[in-house]
């Protein structure tokens, strides 16, 4: 059995578990969730609010602001391997009736790299209804492509008490507007055009509690440059599902070079679709489909897709496989061994891989596992390995979120 570092982790589950279900997790408004992240927030999260993980502290309407506006206050706290601690404030001001900010501001020190990181913006709802919204950002980020594979929190988790950095990052800094259109609960439209300079980050931080490795792994480096995008996404079903069940769908397409006059020229096309089925009061399933091609042109190193590993193919090393094309498929199923603890089993079927013509030439690796869940939280435990390899290692992995 390997030892990961994820195994190194389970020395602070239970503390970290005995936070989640703790009151003041469950004191954020569930209006705020989708710009306020919280530590329970899933890497799969479709949410188009502020990056960054913060709680929120309100105080009384201001008399110069209008009745139905409130300000909140936006903390946060992240660290990873090129940033260090990373503490962050700012504030934002909201209606009582949309859950996006009307106006935000919130502003990062990377204490490793000596660098200011800020992110102001805001979007409002045209007319009485949210059904038509517009919004805007200018900022200076420390961008990933990896969120949907691992969310910051749990990531700093790791980093933290695990020298497991689980994200590769980049600096962005630029502008962004968006409009989106809902005219229903599920089905949904959006356009984004955003123009930024990338640039590459190197590895600065190197402290952790433990670790099977001395140093953090390097940051990779990326193609500096110009990146101008326009993006349309459509969504299917509902924002998030819920507990009982459902299913949901989302497809992006992105478009850069020609439009913004960016330094990279592609186009390429990602889509997930989710459900989750309760089966029974002891019984629950839950599969995900999702899928990335490059239509043209040619992407960037830091554009590329990678799985392996955490919340991907959970028997393999980590971003084992890379490529401009990639297919995976996750299942699991979940049975009440007792109260507040569940049992699950579980399959990953992919690959990443160049050229969107190489699809019949592709292995896909096929891996599966069992796990223990605590509750309807996100703490979990679980054991993969490759079912193709007679031999194979078995991987161990301490989650603070779902899957997916």
């Amino acid at each position: 059995m390997n030892r990961t570092p994820e195994r190194l982790a389970a020395a602070f589950v239970l503390a970290a578990g005995a936070w989640l279900a703790s009151p003041a997790r469950a004191a954020v408004p569930d209006s705020l969730r989708a710009v306020i992240p919280v530590l329970s927030d899933s890497s799969a999260s479709g949410a188009t609010a502020p990056k960054g993980s913060f709680q929120q502290a309100e105080w009384e309407t201001l008399a110069t602001v209008p009745d139905e506006a409130r300000a909140a206050l936006l903390y946060g706290f992240r660290y990873n391997r090129v940033d260090g601690p990373a503490p962050t404030v700012g504030g934002a001001v909201r209606s009582e009736r949309y859950a996006n900010p009307l106006v935000y501001a919130k502003f990062t020190y990377a204490f490793s790299r000596e660098r200011f990181l800020y992110d102001v913006g805001g979007e409002a709802p045209l007319g009485d209804h949210a059904r038509f919204r517009i919004g805007g950002a200018a900022y200076r980020r420390t961008e990933t492509e990896d969120e949907w594979i691992v969310g910051e929190v749990e990531n700093t988790l790791y980093a933290l008490f695990a020298r497991t950095d689980y994200r590769d990052y980049y600096e962005s800094s630029g502008y962004e507007g968006r409009a989106a259109f809902d005219p229903g609960t599920d089905f949904g439209v959006r356009v984004e055009g955003r123009i930024e300079d990338q640039r590459s980050l190197e590895k600065e931080a190197n402290a952790s509690l433990f670790g099977v490795h001395d140093h953090f792994r390097p940051n990779p480096p990326i193609e500096d440059g110009q990146d101008g995008v326009v993006a349309l996404g459509m969504r299917i079903g509902p924002v998030s599902i819920a507990p009982e069940g459902g299913t949901h769908g989302d497809v992006v397409y992105e478009r850069a070079g020609d439009a913004l006059h960016g330094d990279f020229d592609y186009g390429r096309v990602r889509a997930v679709v989710r459900t989750r089925m309760r089966l029974s009061p002891k019984q629950d399933a839950r599969a995900r489909l999702v899928a990335g091609s490059t239509l043209d042109g040619t992407l960037p190193p830091q554009k590329l897709w990678y799985l392996g590993g955490i919340s991907t193919l959970r028997g393999e090393d980590f971003k084992e496989r890379q490529g401009d094309q990639f297919l995976l498929a996750n299942a699991e199923y979940y049975l009440l061994a007792r109260k507040n603890v569940w049992g699950l089993a579980f399959l990953d079927w992919g690959s990443a891989w160049f050229g969107k013509d190489n699809l019949n030439r592709q292995q896909f690796l096929l891996d599966g596992g069992l796990g223990v869940r605590i509750g309807q939280g996100p703490l979990a435990l679980y054991a993969a390995r490759n079912l193709q390899e007679t031999h194979a290692a078995i991987h161990v992995l301490v989650r603070f979120s779902e899957t997916f």
